[in-house]
């Protein structure tokens, strides 16, 4: 299994800040200019993204998988096409196209939306920590794996959801089918990798834990 940077890395660091300052001006400049009367929630929301890509990448972890297994570069791949045309998509939608805009619930969508993100930032990175606490190829049950046996997918799929929110597109509420099918294939994917490795460990684990969602059975039982 692959681990996760757990040493100091000063070079890594120093490149880090880098990209932290500069994608701190890059969203600020680009919508001030392109967005005058609407740029703060774009900006927010791309410092925030670039902040948290910035943060995985240090710590060696795929940006949109867990880390815990080496991915198929095919559902990587199929993924990243989904996503950013989705991305762009709903930039566009908000800032010019204007079609598919939910208009009477700005801006309060928009704020309820970048809160959610943020919250799915706050759980990928609370389940990248943990990984990197404990031994590389040890099956972890506390925390968020009480609920979920891949919290990280979850939370990458809440953050997908915050993403029309965001920008208040209702045709990107719409488009949302097809990322949940992807993150629910990439974690089955990932299930099979564990079941293979961990052996009978994980055969009783997935038996008490969901795959992504948890249900009122789970939250009560735990």
């Amino acid at each position: 299994m692959p681990g996760f940077t757990r040493n100091f890395k000063p070079v890594r660091v120093l490149w880090c800040i880098f990209l932290f300052i500069y994608f701190y001006h890059f969203p600020k400049n680009f919508f001030t200019d392109a967005l005058p009367e609407r740029s703060a929630i774009p900006i927010f929301f791309f410092q925030s993204f670039s902040f948290w890509l910035i943060i995985e990448y240090y710590f060696s972890s795929p940006f949109f998988q867990s880390g815990v297994l080496p991915f198929s570069s095919f559902f990587k791949s199929l993924f990243s096409l989904y996503f950013y045309p989705y991305l762009v998509f709903l930039i566009f939608d908000y800032g010019w196209w204007g079609r598919g805009q939910i208009k009477f619930l700005y801006p309060y969508i928009n704020f309820f939306g970048l809160g959610l993100f943020l919250f799915g930032i706050l759980f990928r990175l609370l389940t990248l920590f943990l990984f990197i606490a404990y031994p590389v190829g040890r099956l972890i049950k506390k925390g968020l794996f009480r609920f979920s046996r891949h919290p990280r997918y979850l939370a990458t799929a809440i953050q997908l959801v915050s993403l029309p929110l965001v920008f208040s597109s209702f045709l990107g509420i719409l488009l949302l089918l097809p990322g949940f099918y992807l993150i629910k294939k990439e974690a089955e994917f990932e299930d099979r990798g564990l079941r293979e490795y961990l052996k009978k460990d994980y055969e009783r684990y997935l038996k008490d834990v969901p795959l992504l969602y948890p249900g009122w059975r789970v939250l009560i039982k735990r």
